[in-house]
């Protein structure tokens, strides 16, 4: 994995190394030194029911960083200059994924699986600024 110390793009998505073996598969996917990922957020994990479509927000202040740890979803994002980003995440070829500020985005679970989410915000969630903004993404 490349050290990454600038995160300003809108977004970023990057391949993660897929180790296998009898036992099953081990990738490392956020290194918050080597990767100048900004430490003081939170980790938080997710599922995406089939069928079901999650997101549609984009942050004014923190960034996030996620990967499908299980299953498959279609990964969609407009940047703030209106750029449109549609991929597809599948736990079998694990990527990286960062939504800089401003950056909306959704995931969208197309298959008949639940698929799973592990995410890093970079500022702890705060309901009483809770730096979420409503927006369609894709």
């Amino acid at each position: 994995m490349a050290k990454t110390t600038d995160w300003s793009a809108p977004y970023r998505i990057d391949d993660l190394t897929l180790h296998s073996d009898e036992r099953g598969v081990l990738y490392e996917a956020l290194r918050f030194t080597t990767q100048g990922v900004p430490s003081g957020g939170q980790i938080y994990v997710y599922s995406v029911e089939p069928g079901m479509r999650r997101g549609d927000h984009y942050h004014e202040k923190k960034g996030e960083w996620f990967f499908c740890a299980a299953g498959v979803v279609r990964l969609l994002m407009t940047t703030p200059d209106g750029r449109v980003v549609d991929e597809t995440l599948d736990a079998s070829a694990p990527r990286l994924v960062h939504a800089g500020p401003g950056t909306s985005h959704a995931l969208v679970n197309e298959s008949d699986a639940p698929a799973v989410i592990v995410a890093y915000g970079s500022k702890e969630f705060d309901p009483a600024d809770p730096d979420t903004v409503p927006k369609l993404a894709g």
